[in-house]
């Protein structure tokens, strides 16, 4: 993306932020749950750059101060909003005015600086008054005021909006701003408005009109007692100026009013994606401004790139190869054409009425075919499963303040994250959504450890915690991402206990596995797989793995629970009650109708042989997720094992901080 972008926002003592300061990319999603403050953060951008604001609407009042400054405009507290403007010097007009703006961030960039301030002032008289100045750099007595926001403004698509409204409203209409950049000769529009009076005319011809027009006028006259009073109609006189204004969209041959208001929400968003993008270019040219651009220097590439239509204008071709479009795309800027203008768009819940394939939809449209930067706010799984990992931002509650956390400067090797967008994609997201995220491996986990959770008095669902089954151990993009979001999590992994000959260590191909610890034989050795990959895993994230320690103990402490076999076996291992194992017989009874099998299985569970009965769960055609999904519903506290009741403990004591 090579337009500017806001990199960077500060935001000091306004509504949620206490002290907020967040890294942004040049496409910017912004998730947390319920009045977290995603649409205040907006308005904190639009006190600077939303030229339709008032002076009246800048000026703010003690209620926008943080609910945790104990009479802020008594005490002379201040309200501080900063913005960063990052990749601005391609363009020109952007460089040419807000050239006072520029400073060098801590990377040795140059990038712009704009500041919005609400502050105490006190007057000559000594009368003490808030005022709010917006300013370049640090310096206020550099204005950002109307004159800059032509060239540099943010136009906010909000999330209690009327489209049906703003569509039918000529002044508000999307439409109408687009076609007033075509620049239509006020002699077509005058034909127009003169044609739209001779048929209002035509219509006063009617004898029917001049019938009604009689009987008015008679009971008028009867009322007053004279003829002094002669009433009649008038057709309807069009101002040319107007006469664009008259148009009204359809969808289907229907009006919006008669459309349905996700698809209203849709052809919304697109005219303001439409009427937003870059213009250096125009697809359309009159004859008489063609002409007027043919006697400029290099302007052999309009031949190339335009032909004529019937009514003597031009068009641009479609099939332009990237030479041409380039060349014209320099005549065309050299010629004063295009928007000097850069708009940041900012989209609240673009999901509102939407069926989640369209908001799928919608979002790969917003981000993947528009150059120009833009920020989202959402709560749809829908929309954040497709959002690049790069993009996200997290608002969260800290005390009595909202806080915020990006992926923005998270640094990825290639590759990395390319089975997370994958698990985002089909998941729908949810782990973004969530107070807090339990990370598992399989689909077991995924339907039993709710109900454990619930069980040992710690439901998830009080506390927004989700469960995210990634289907592998890979857990280390995942944690790394939820670390820089600042996202609570715990991982809950198998220990898969193996065992192998003392003079073949180190060799995998000759370890054992699905053995128990009480079958080892003397000239064997044990290890555990879990805990190779959690040091693995650490270490590749520069967390240092002590030695000589109990690595499963360390590994907890950091809310990495390991087990010691796999996730059902463990349970079975745990359970030390009658009650508890009939959860599994109980299951397995359920799920296979041989008498024989049955009883095998039970025998089997009573004499500690799990590892035979888990193959007998994936042996006779039930599969670990089928049998986990009953089970969820039979199991009981017994069968809970140590490590997945402290990891449910653990992300809950985050969460509860």
């Amino acid at each position: 993306m090579n337009s500017l972008h806001i990199s960077r926002v500060v935001i000091k003592n306004y509504r949620n932020f206490r002290n907020l300061d967040v890294d942004l990319q040049h496409k910017s999603v912004i998730v947390g749950e319920n009045n977290i403050g995603k649409t205040n953060f907006i308005k904190a951008l639009q006190l600077i750059l939303d030229p339709t604001l008032s002076d009246e609407d800048r000026m703010l009042s003690e209620s926008d101060f943080n609910d945790s400054l104990e009479n802020p405009m008594e005490n002379n507290q201040e309200i501080l909003i900063q913005i960063y403007i990052s990749n601005y010097r391609n363009n020109v007009a952007i460089m040419t005015m807000l050239s006072d703006a520029t400073v060098i961030d801590s990377e040795g960039n140059e990038v712009l600086l704009l500041s919005y301030k609400f502050f105490p002032h006190v007057d000559k008289f000594g009368k003490k008054e808030y005022q709010y100045e917006v300013y370049m750099k640090n310096d206020m007595s550099r204005k950002f005021g109307s004159r800059e926001r032509k060239y540099l403004n943010i136009k906010v698509i909000k999330a209690l909006r009327d489209v049906e409204a703003d569509l039918r409203n000529s002044k508000k209409s999307p439409v109408k701003k687009m076609l007033e950049e075509y620049k239509i000769s006020r002699d077509a529009l005058e034909n127009i408005a003169e044609e739209y009076k001779k048929c209002g005319n035509r219509v006063l011809n009617l004898d029917e009109i001049n019938d009604m027009t009689a009987h008015i006028n008679k009971r008028f006259s009867e009322i007053l007692g004279n003829h002094d009073y002669d009433i009649s109609l008038q057709a309807m006189e069009v101002d040319p100026t107007r006469v664009l204004g008259s148009l009204k969209l359809l969808m289907a041959n229907r009006t919006v009013s008669d459309s349905s208001l996700g698809l209203d929400n849709i052809l919304y968003i697109s005219l303001i994606l439409q009427m937003l993008r870059d213009k250096t270019v125009p697809t359309f040219i009159s004859n008489v401004e063609f002409t007027d651009l043919l006697e400029k220097e290099n302007s052999e590439i309009l031949n190339e790139c335009y032909k004529a239509n019937k009514k003597g204008n031009y068009v641009l071709k479609s099939d332009l190869n990237e030479e041409h479009s380039a060349s014209l795309y320099s005549f065309m800027s050299d010629n004063g054409h295009g928007n000097n203008t850069v708009t940041l768009l900012a989209i609240e819940e673009p999901e509102a009425h939407l069926h989640p394939i369209y908001q799928r939809l919608i979002y790969k449209d917003v981000i993947n075919r528009n150059e120009f930067p833009i920020i989202l706010t959402t709560h749809s799984t829908h929309i954040t499963s497709v959002a690049p990992i790069k993009s996200l931002v997290h608002l969260h509650q800290r005390k009595e303040s909202t806080i915020a956390h990006s992926t923005a400067r998270m640094p990825m090797i290639d590759g990395e994250f390319l089975d997370v967008e994958r698990y985002l994609d089909v998941k729908k997201g949810e782990i973004f959504l969530g107070k807090g995220v339990l990370l598992v491996e399989g689909i077991a986990e995924e339907y039993i450890i709710p109900k454990m959770a619930e069980l040992i008095g710690k439901p998830l669902d009080e506390k927004g915690i989700v469960v995210c089954n990634i289907n592998c151990t890979n857990f280390k993009p995942y944690m790394k991402m939820l670390s820089y979001l600042n996202i609570p999590y715990a991982v809950i992994t198998d220990g898969d206990f193996y065992t192998e000959k003392v003079n073949n260590t180190d060799d995998e191909k000759n370890r054992t596995y699905h053995v128990l610890e009480k079958d080892v034989a003397d000239d064997e050795v044990c290890g555990s797989l879990g805990i190779e990959n959690a040091t693995k895993i650490f270490e590749e994230l520069k967390i240092s793995v002590p030695e000589d320690t109990n690595l499963t103990s360390y590994f907890s402490e950091q809310g990495y629970f390991i087990g010691k076999y796999t996730f059902e076996v463990d349970m079975m291992e745990c359970t030390d009650t009658k009650i508890g194992q009939e959860a599994f017989t109980d299951t397995f009874n359920q799920l296979v109708e041989s008498k024989r099998k049955q009883h095998n299985f039970e025998n089997k569970l009573k004499n500690q042989d799990y590892e035979f009965c888990l193959r007998r769960i994936e042996d006779q055609g039930i599969g670990k997720g089928r049998f986990a999904q009953i089970f969820s519903g039979k199991c009981v506290t017994d069968n809970c094992p140590n490590y997945v009741k402290n990891a449910i403990e653990y992300v809950y004591a985050k969460v509860e901080e």
